[in-house]
Order: C-alpha cells, then sequence, then structure tokens
C-alpha cells in the first residue's frame, strides 16, 4: 500500500491549486464552433450598441459555438502557470490542455513528486484526468492518469469543490461577459490590437456587495450562487475583469485579476482557431487511478498503521 499512496499528498495539491486554477481559465472561455459569417452591415450596427448591449451579442453569439483553441497564463501569488490547448463546451467541458508549473503550490507538488514541471489536463463530462509524467506513475503503480470525478469534488474539497463541479459540468464560455454584464459597472476602455487582430476593449470592476442584485440583471440564482461561493472563498477586495472583443463579436482575450489572502491571482486568455474538432477520450483504466479511490486507501492505511 505504501507504493500506492505515495502520491496523495502531492495529488492533493495538484487538486487544489490546479482545479481551482484550470475553472478560473475554463470559466471565462470563449470559442465559435461553426460561427457564422457576421455580415458587415451586423458589425457596423454592433459597434453602435452601448458596451452592455454588445457584450450581450457576444455572450449569445459565443454561447451558441461549440469550440475553440485556448492558451492561458496564470500566476497566483509566487506560481506560475501555463496552459494550452483546445476545448469543448457543447456537452459541458470537453478537451485537452498542456500544461507547466513552476513555483506555488502547483509547481511544489509536480516537484514532490519528481516531474519536470509538465502535465497534462483531460476533460470528459464525467471526470477530468491529469498525467503528471513517469515520476508520479513510479508512486502509482505505473498508472499513468489520475482520475477526479466531479461528484466527488465536493466531498474532496468542500463548497468550493461543489462550485468547480458546477463550473466543469457547464463549462459556460462566456462567464466572465456575462458577469461584466450583470454587474453594470461595465465601460468601453478601446481600440487595441490582440495577436494581429483588432478588438475593443471593455472592463468593470464588482465586489461582493455587488453580488445580489446580479440575480435580477441577466445571472441565473444558481450562477450567483456559484459565483458567490468562489468570491467569498478566494477574492479580497474587488474583482477587475477585461474582454477584448472582435469586429465579428467573439471574445478573443480575457484578463481577470484580484487579491487573495495569499497574495495576486491574475488569469489570462487568448482564444483562436473558432471551430477546431476536438474529441476526446478518457485515458485506458488499466492506466488510472481514481483520485477518490486513491485517497480512501490512504486515510484507512493510516487508520490501520
Amino acid at each position: 500500500m505504501r507504493t500506492r499512496t505515495r502520491g496523495v499528498r502531492p495529488a492533493r495539491a495538484l487538486l487544489a491549486a490546479a482545479a481551482a486554477g484550470l475553472a478560473l481559465t475554463l470559466a471565462g472561455c470563449s470559442g465559435g464552433g461553426a460561427a457564422a459569417p457576421v455580415a458587415q452591415n451586423a458589425v457596423e450596427k454592433a459597434a453602435e450598441l452601448a458596451p452592455e448591449a454588445l457584450l450581450k451579442a457576444v455572450g449569445d453569439r459565443t454561447s451558441a459555438a461549440k469550440s475553440a483553441k485556448v492558451e492561458s497564463d496564470i500566476k497566483a501569488g509566487d506560481g506560475v502557470m501555463h496552459f494550452q490547448g483546445a476545448i469543448s463546451w457543447q456537452d459541458g467541458l470537453q478537451g485537452e490542455l498542456k500544461g507547466s508549473a513552476t513555483g506555488g503550490k502547483m509547481g511544489q507538488a509536480l516537484s514532490q513528486v519528481g516531474g519536470d514541471g509538465t502535465f497534462t489536463a483531460r476533460y470528459l463530462s464525467d471526470a477530468y484526468y491529469v498525467n503528471m509524467g513517469d515520476a508520479m506513475a513510479r508512486q502509482l503503480q505505473g498508472k499513468h492518469w489520475l482520475r477526479y470525478g466531479y461528484e466527488d469534488m465536493a466531498t474532496l474539497m468542500g463548497a468550493s469543490g461543489d462550485a468547480l463541479r458546477s463550473q466543469f459540468k457547464s463549462a459556460d464560455p462566456v462567464a466572465a461577459v456575462r458577469t461584466l454584464i450583470a454587474s453594470g459597472k461595465v465601460a468601453k476602455v478601446g481600440e487595441e490590437s490582440v495577436n494581429g487582430t483588432k478588438a475593443t476593449k471593455y472592463q468593470g470592476d464588482f465586489t461582493a456587495a455587488d453580488l445580489d442584485r446580479m440575480a435580477t440583471n441577466g445571472l441565473t440564482a444558481d450562477q450567483v450562487k456559484a459565483l458567490k461561493t468562489q468570491f467569498e472563498q478566494t477574492v479580497v477586495g474587488a474583482d477587475h475583469v477585461e474582454v477584448w472583443v472582435g469586429a465579428d463579436q467573439l471574445l478573443l482575450k480575457k484578463v481577470e485579476s484580484f487579491e487573495t489572502k495569499a497574495g495576486h491571482f491574475e488569469a489570462a486568455s487568448v482564444y483562436s482557431g473558432y471551430g477546431t474538432p476536438v474529441e476526446t477520450k478518457a485515458p485506458a483504466k488499466a492506466d488510472t487511478v481514481d483520485f477518490a479511490e486513491l485517497l480512501k486507501a490512504a486515510q484507512q492505511g493510516a487508520a490501520t498503521g
């Protein structure tokens, strides 16, 4: 049992750090699988809309889309994470991201298992899987993948896990856009370029005091509940959100930043390749360990040891 349970502590740290970071990154993911072309007069008309109205059009358009390529950078305290890959939100979050981490809890978790700082995260409708390489596999009887079932998240992480479970399963691709609209504090900043593409930038700040009215200003009660849980457990002060929108009313970039008890947090994501095919399969069962079962075995071993 010792060989099988040695990876529990770093795996738990990875769950806490990676799950939160990935959820915040992906919750703002936009994209446009099979996005319909936009007529020039529609683009010109959209440019005349007030910020809230335009962002609503962006939300509607990207929600109807299916997939995109995403590249994200997350800074959390002294840790830095990078993710790159393609995802779909047609039936909950699905896809695969390659990642790397240095510093912070996630970097420490990878270092503890002897890894090189890189990992692969794979998302399906019922769970997400993390592969931390051969070093971690040596602590898991040669198995490379750890499975985190969405239904187990509340048990493993409490209220924050329950909120993460909802985010993973719904995979709302324009959460940041909807939050800006619901806050009633969105402002048009100006024109900028994102990877050579002309974009209009919008931004806004909201605090815990703004959350209650969001339920009557565009967000559902469940969305507000999840946002409150995330906010109360994570944010100190205000949450600052910036989005860049292309002429075709698709999100090109999103940046979210706020202060936490552990330090400054900032997540920046850039989207491209709308309509990218995404086909994701669960890793082979013979190469997978369920984290809930691994944790249970470790607890039983500690109780009898």
